[in-house]
């Protein structure tokens, strides 16, 4: 595996900011400082359900007023994981944000609200090892691992800025299918998951969180065996092997027959599927060959096929949206072959914010960002 880049970059886990710990973290902080772990409940539902970046944010918590000081010394962990934040409003009604982290580096996220939920789509990487070649965030390299922190600010931020009508408490769930394999990133990925389900927290469902893979076959079978499993999405996007390693390296380290066979092989609620992601790109996987190849791959075990056009960009020279009358083919067959299939259209793409167009290379799109 040593000619993979992943295979290259290993994982680090930090606590620069007070979002990067957990609820058992921070009560063994506090109590490293000298105060009882009780205190830690407050913290850090205060943390999880109100603004972090609030000055007063612990000032009404009845806290010890050593406690509270030590919190607001200068050389306690922080409260944001972000320098500025960045919002670009969709026609659509989604929002990109684009969040500048301490170093410079810079990660984009989308808000996606919708008529009985509203999706927070998070990244969990800078940049991408994967190098995908419908993917914007494929031709960016990997930059970094995103701290645990970073990633639950993202979804903090998005609750914060987009909250509850009055009196009416609004479902949400999270995708893992911004910037970043998120598997590669897989302890700050679960650390992530303990943080959102927390019951002193957003007491998030594991099965409102979902995480996209592009079929780090190790990585899927580690996650098998983690206690809280968010919901798995495989990036499929080609059914034969010399066409899904063109455009998806990965392939090369464990081909469509590996991943399948680990795909049946993984721990299933009762009710729960396997999401199959399939981006539809025109002359490259919509033939009939593949809707077939396509419909034998999602009987082998229980599972979802989500078809996703192909949304072009300046990186993916080549590669192109199929025609409508193309897309629909393509679904009817699987339809008619009694497979569980839907379309999913892509929010945000006046932003650059659709699937697969998250990218912190060169000039921001048009409008304007707005600063929050």
């Amino acid at each position: 595996m040593a000619d993979f880049a992943w295979e290259q970059i290993g994982e680090t886990v930090v606590h620069d900011c007070l979002l990067d710990y957990s609820h058992s973290e921070l009560k063994t902080l506090i109590q490293s400082w000298g105060f009882k772990t009780l205190h830690a409940d407050r913290v850090f539902a205060a943390l999880q359900r109100r603004d972090h970046g609030d000055p007063a944010l612990f000032d009404d918590l009845q806290l010890p007023h050593p406690l509270l000081a030590r919190l607001q010394a200068p050389d306690a962990p922080k409260r944001s994981p972000f320098t500025r934040i960045d919002t670009f409003p969709s026609n659509d009604g989604s929002v990109k944000y684009l969040y500048h982290l301490a170093g410079g580096a810079k990660i984009e996220s989308i808000f996606m609200p919708f008529a009985n939920r509203n999706t927070f789509c998070i990244s969990s990487q800078v940049g991408c090892a994967m190098g995908c070649t419908f993917c914007a965030t494929g031709a960016m390299g990997f930059r970094k691992h995103l701290s645990a922190g970073e990633i639950v600010g993202q979804v903090l931020t998005m609750r914060r800025l987009h909250p509850d009508p009055p009196g009416n408490k609004s479902r949400f769930n999270v995708v893992f299918m911004g910037m970043g394999e998120p598997l590669h990133n897989l302890n700050n990925l679960m650390k992530t998951v303990d943080i959102l389900t927390d019951r002193h927290g957003l007491v998030l469902s594991e099965r409102d969180i979902a995480v996209s893979t592009s079929g780090l076959v190790p990585k899927i079978e580690a996650m098998a065996r983690f206690p809280k499993r968010p919901q798995l999405m495989v990036s499929i996007a080609a059914t034969q092997d010399a066409d899904r390693s063109r455009i998806m390296p990965v392939n090369r380290a464990y081909n469509l027959e590996h991943l399948l066979t680990c795909l049946e092989q993984y721990p299933l609620r009762r009710r729960e599927r396997i999401m199959l992601s399939y981006v539809v790109i025109a002359g490259v996987n919509d033939r009939e060959q593949d809707a077939q190849a396509l419909c034998a791959m999602s009987r082998r075990f229980p599972s979802m096929v989500n078809l996703i056009p192909m949304n072009e960009h300046e990186l993916s020279p080549g590669m192109h949206e199929p025609q409508e009358e193309r897309l629909n083919w393509f679904y009817q067959y699987l339809m008619d072959e009694r497979v569980f299939v839907t379309i999913r259209r892509s929010r945000g793409r006046d932003v650059a914010g659709a699937c697969g167009q998250l990218s912190t290379r060169g000039e921001s799109p048009t409008p304007p960002p707005r600063s929050v």
